[in-house]
């Protein structure tokens, strides 16, 4: 019965139609118009393809978001070596412009690729990394590290250590992570012992926090934990100087109760989603690019016409699909033909910073 599901899945996703907005697939035809662009903040929604956005917003009973006021339609997202990408290959091309073999995390051909992050480093910027996953998880480590597999805890770990990325946040998780904060402190990196802390280390250069309890306040029992908006409120504020930044945000569990299409949670996380980028979307000034997106989309997911609708009934699988996932962005024009590559993301990001 599963084997049938992903095949409905694929066979799905593989005929979707995107929206008739035109698209540019090949970088040197991409045009994009920047109102002095200084700062890049790119938000990830791992699992997050068009049904959860609309699933949400009836489950919900929400009006339409301000950020759909930048909808530019939908990217494509196979890897290198498969027509269906793990959050690995996705994060990859996404970072570095470059597709990968599942698994690869910023790696290829034996080589490390370098992302956005470090190009973005060594053009004298600030840099966050900031998700609901562990640091060590693959959208993360792809934005902040190198490693031949995305189960290469110890490659990641010590390489976001010496990579002088000012502000690391992520999910505290097992605890396994704890155990490279030597690795950072050696490398001049704060590691605040608890949340309420964190603020203490506010004006530090680099900073690692590992946080407790960041499901979405809209699951039953969270309601008091710390939520992606506050997070991304603190990374504002310590990224924030006259040179710019580049900041990475990912809501990372949509793409994991839609493994276990567990339907209600993975809803209420894409309305943390949908919280922040509303946020962001208010509050930042003209002269930072906004750009959401997702590395793939977990579940198949169909749209529901009416309330009564949502169950975990909507999935017809239970693993990652090759469906086109939206893209917003805010504060810049940008124009180009047919469906880009999520390879494009860097290019345009590199762009916009001037890189």
């Amino acid at each position: 019965m599963q084997n049938i599901k992903k095949i409905t899945a694929f066979l799905c996703a593989t005929t979707l139609i995107c929206s008739s907005i035109s698209f540019i697939g090949c970088v040197h035809t991409t045009h994009v118009e920047e109102n002095e662009i200084k700062n890049v903040i790119l938000f990830i929604g791992d699992g997050m393809g068009e049904n959860h956005l609309n699933n949400t917003l009836t489950y919900f009973d929400l009006d339409t978001p301000n950020f759909f006021q930048g909808r530019q339609g939908y990217i494509a997202t196979h890897s290198a070596n498969n027509p269906i990408t793990d959050s690995a290959a996705g994060a990859t091309a996404l970072a570095t412009g470059h597709k990968v073999n599942n698994g690869e995390v910023a790696y290829h051909n034996g080589e490390n690729l370098t992302s956005i992050s470090e190009l973005a480093l060594a053009a004298g910027k600030k840099v966050g990394v900031v998700t609901t996953d562990s640091l060590s998880g693959a959208t993360p480590a792809g934005f902040s590290s190198h490693a031949k597999n995305r189960g290469d805890v110890e490659d990641i770990a010590t390489g976001q250590a010496t990579s002088q990325i000012h502000l690391l946040m992520g999910e505290m998780g097992s605890g396994v992570y704890e155990n490279y904060f030597p690795d950072f402190m050696e490398n001049g990196y704060a590691v605040p012992t608890s949340p309420t802390k964190m603020n203490i280390y506010a004006n530090r250069q680099k900073l690692v926090a590992t946080l407790p309890n960041i499901r979405s306040e809209y699951i039953a029992g969270c309601e008091a934990h710390f939520q992606l908006k506050e997070m991304v409120s603190f990374a504002l504020d310590f990224l924030e100087n006259e040179n710019g930044y580049f900041l990475m945000i990912e809501g990372a569990y949509i793409d994991k109760f839609s493994h276990n299409n567990d339907l209600i949670p993975a809803l209420c996380e894409t309305r943390s989603l949908i919280d922040c980028m509303s946020f962001l979307y208010e509050t930042v000034s003209d002269d930072t690019a906004l750009i959401l997106t997702a590395d793939h989309e977990t579940g198949g997911l169909i749209k529901a016409t009416t309330k009564t609708e949502i169950s975990n009934a909507l999935y017809r699988s239970d693993d990652h699909t090759a469906a086109n996932v939206p893209l917003f962005i805010k504060n810049f024009t940008y124009t180009y033909n047919g469906t880009p590559q999520n390879t494009e993301i860097f290019n345009l990001c590199k762009t916009l910073l001037k890189i």
